[in-house]
């Protein structure tokens, strides 16, 4: 049985969380290679089934996981296959999960993002990744000067009322 997290148990990097209801379940810096993206949303796939913490969800997180990451190599990353993007997921099976996407790229304001749903940008090409992840997942928040996406799916008996 693993651990729970605490402070000194998550590696320093994107998960300095100290939630006693988690559990690590797994950490990673990747390459900014889309074939990477394809391996480690299997290992965080297989974990979350093993640890049923997104039992039901898990088409949903790998789509929020996937726009996460992607967005951080082409955008964050600028598709430099030298630098890192950090990958960090969390379990707790009666509460759901937490998946924390960082890059180390430049700053930018997820709010000035336009909304893809608008007439005005239905035709843009930019927005529609943040748009899916928010609509997957149950949180979406950004630190780091949004550089760090957090992103939280809870066990469905704690779901968000619709």
């Amino acid at each position: 049985m693993p651990a729970r997290a605490s402070g000194d148990d998550i590696p320093k990097g994107p998960c300095q969380f100290g939630r006693k209801e988690l559990i690590l379940r797994f950490w990673q810096a990747i390459p900014s290679t889309i074939p990477a993206v394809n391996r480690v949303i299997a290992r965080i796939l297989r974990v979350a089934r093993a640890m049923e913490c997104a039992q039901g969800q898990l088409d949903k997180v790998e789509i929020a996981l996937r726009e996460a990451l992607n967005n951080a190599i082409v955008h964050g990353s600028r598709g430099d296959r030298k630098k890192k993007v950090a990958v960090c997921c969390l379990c707790a099976e009666d509460k759901g999960m937490l998946l924390v996407v960082e890059n180390f790229g430049p700053a930018f304001d997820p709010t000035r993002i336009p909304d893809p749903t608008t007439a005005e940008n239905v035709f843009s090409l930019h927005g529609r990744g943040i748009f899916l992840m928010r609509q997957m997942m149950d949180e979406v928040t950004y630190r780091k000067g949004g550089r760090q996406v957090i992103m939280k799916k809870a066990a469905r008996s704690h779901r968000r009322p619709a």
